[in-house]
């Protein structure tokens, strides 16, 4: 896994969600474990509701970095809005 691969595909999520005010932080990419760790930053965002459900955002983040990520990795995503 290459961090700077994964680092643009979450820049390329974090586009579309910045339309609604929030943002993709990537937080770790690490080779070694193949674990992948994003937190949703939902600071300055006047509806949460309005921010792609939980479970749909994991499943493009997920698509997105399988598109530049061969191979099995563990997506983590910190999203604030889950408890």
């Amino acid at each position: 896994m290459n961090p700077q691969d994964v680092a643009e595909a979450v820049e390329e999520m974090g586009a579309l969600l910045r339309l609604d005010g929030a943002d993709l932080r990537l937080v770790d990419a690490d080779p070694k474990t193949d674990r992948i760790e994003i937190a949703l930053e939902l600071e300055g965002v006047d509806c949460e509701e309005c921010v792609m459900p939980p479970a749909l955002l994991e499943q493009m983040i997920s698509d997105a970095v399988s598109r530049c990520v061969r191979g099995e990795f563990e997506l983590v995503l910190r999203d604030p809005r889950v408890p």
